[in-house]
């Protein structure tokens, strides 16, 4: 209890400066029962370190205390390195408490009876602070980012791109920039060019980086609405030059004496989801405190590149490549949507969003009711999502293109730096009539937790492979993605980082070769989804048809739970729209 809660000079609650809450385990029916053996107390180590939790009794159920995939593989990793056992992704799927993971672990130590298994280990980063100013290999999904910004491709000139425009009262413009410019020094990438060749390189030193600002004071109301959106639409789809430093813009529009609309541009060939949360977080902290001294990092996103490519002379890859190889004679297409143009014909991709929100009580009873089925948040949006694509798509047989933040454990402060980890995932949908749409769910997240074993070989490689073996190397190939940020450290999401910027005025992304993205997160305790979409690809009233019929899925499945005891054709008449069914 305080007497008033800490603000920002925004006047928005400061969440930095809220101490921290006495941490009491969830409300369960459920008895605490102590661990009682090496294998229990073990695990009971790791569960606490990657949830960050306090207390954690045998029977306490991974997916109800907030697990997803990410941190599932991480508490693998450790495990098989502990017991050096053979111990696949999805045994916690199969087993999702304490008790039932040692029972595991204990019968698969004991049918190798006495035969020590080698856990494959992963590289560990050297630091080369001496070779930091060298040119250095983009990552596959810079590459495809990289080479996306051209003509070369289906629905390539456009850049791997996030715009957003904050509404800020009271924003010092001066010490923002201070702010901005230890970062700027901070963080390597943020001096990055990308080289014709296709490297890319850290300047060592940059000119100082000025914020333009628009001075709208006073200016007749529709003459403010014209220049905002004149910023709007310059910002937006930007597409930066890449062998240029910097990849991003922010400029500031002010609107009276207190208000600032600040326009902020990223190119992600810099930097990931967890990267944006870092710069937003220590720049909130050199903006508080100017003289603030902020940890040093030792590794850079050089010398994580470096080590993770010896992976590829590993067998975690082969197995990987083995996996995937043989899958891609039997993964199907993409999700075959109705068009209204050919993608070959756009040139110029715009991307138009549409935009939802779950309310909390909502949001929490669906995310109660997955767990209750073994499925992370993230897997109910994308079981869910794969069902309305089903009911557009010509086959229900097709896979979805997925965004993982994929940092490896190469080094205790990979979680620190700044630069574009990402990865990608094709996940093959089948379609079983008969099936419950629980079932339909857990047999996907399985699928899912299948592949993200194989993770080594990357979904651009699988792609690249797959359009070479399609001889269509320059057509978008899965162009329909599904990104999670849920799965981020919801203590610090995106949203919470940036409310003490303003208010969010719009948001927007586009991603190269990309037909629709749909984009999931947490804000103030609500799901907030977008669907980011090249609009003019779709007939008029698709995108928005099939966007609506998703709102009122989420909707049924939170608060119904008959829809989660569906078969296919029950599905259909909750999905298909009203109108269309009548």
């Amino acid at each position: 209890t305080l007497d008033a809660f800490p603000l920002t000079p925004n006047r928005k609650i400061d969440r930095k400066a809220l101490p921290a809450p006495d941490q009491v385990q969830m409300e369960s029916e459920i008895a605490y029962v102590p661990p009682k053996n090496e294998f229990e107390r073990t695990i009971v180590k790791f569960w606490q370190e990657v949830l960050n939790l306090p207390k954690i009794g045998m029977n306490d159920h991974f997916f109800e205390l907030g697990g997803h995939s990410l941190l599932a593989a991480t508490i693998i990793s450790r495990l098989r390195e502990s017991f050096h056992v053979e111990l696949p992704l999805t045994s916690l799927l199969k087993t999702p408490t304490v008790a039932g993971l040692a029972s595991e672990i204990a019968r698969r130590v004991n049918e190798q009876k006495g035969d020590r298994y080698s856990a494959p280990e992963l590289p560990k980063i050297v630091p080369a602070p001496e070779e930091r100013y060298l040119p250095f290999p983009l990552t596959d999904v810079q590459q495809a980012y990289w080479i996306g910004r051209t003509d070369t491709f289906e629905l390539g000139n456009v850049s791997c791109h996030d715009y957003a425009e904050f509404e800020s009262v009271d924003l010092d413009l001066e010490r923002f920039s201070v702010a901005l410019q230890r970062l700027i020094g901070r963080h390597d990438m943020l001096r990055a060019v990308f080289l014709p060749q296709g490297q890319q390189q850290i300047l060592e030193h940059v000119s100082s980086y000025k914020i333009t600002t628009l001075d709208l004071r006073g200016q007749d109301p529709q003459i403010v609405a014209a220049q905002l959106k004149a910023v709007r639409q310059h910002l937006s789809h930007q597409v930066l030059p890449s062998d240029q430093c910097p990849l991003f813009e922010i400029r500031a529009s002010r609107l009276d004496d207190r208000r600032i609309r600040l326009h902020i541009s990223f190119d992600v060939l810099i930097g990931d989801g967890l990267s944006m949360q870092i710069l937003l977080r220590e720049l909130y902290q050199l903006y508080q405190n100017p003289e603030a001294a902020l940890a040093p990092i030792e590794p850079t996103f050089r010398d994580y590149i470096f080590a993770e490519a010896a992976i590829r002379d590993s067998e975690l890859y082969r197995k990987s490549k083995d996996y995937w190889w043989s899958r891609l004679l039997t993964l199907p297409p993409a999700p075959e949507l109705p068009l209204g143009k050919r993608p070959s014909l756009v040139t110029h991709p715009r991307f138009v969003p549409h935009d939802a929100k779950l309310e909390p009580e909502s949001w929490s009873r669906l995310k109660n009711r997955g767990a209750r089925a073994g499925l992370t948040p993230s897997g109910i949006l994308l079981a869910a999502f794969a069902e309305v694509l089903k009911v557009w798509s010509k086959s229900p047989r097709f896979t979805i293109n997925l965004t993982l933040f994929n940092r490896l454990p190469l080094h205790p402060q990979v979680n620190e730096i700044v630069g574009d980890f990402t990865s990608l995932n094709m996940l093959g949908v089948e379609n079983s009539p008969q099936e419950t749409f629980e079932a339909r769910g857990q047999r996907l997240q399985q699928q899912l937790w299948d592949d993200l074993d194989h993770r080594y070989v990357t979904g651009v490689q699988v792609l690249r492979e797959l359009a070479k073996r399609k001889d269509k190397p320059t057509s978008a190939v899965m162009p329909i993605v599904f990104t999670s940020i849920l799965t981020q450290d919801t203590q610090s999401s995106d949203q919470e980082l940036m409310a003490w910027l303003g208010d969010v005025v719009y948001v927007i992304t586009q991603t190269p070769q990309v037909w629709l993205d749909h984009i999931v997160l947490e804000k103030a305790g609500a799901l907030v989804f977008t669907w980011n979409a090249v609009g003019e690809l779709f007939p008029e009233g698709l995108l928005q048809a099939m966007f609506d019929s998703y709102c009122r899925f989420l909707d049924c499945l939170a608060n119904d739970e008959e829809s989660w005891q569906e078969t296919w054709p029950e599905t259909v008449q909750r999905l298909v729209p009203p109108a269309q069914l009548e």
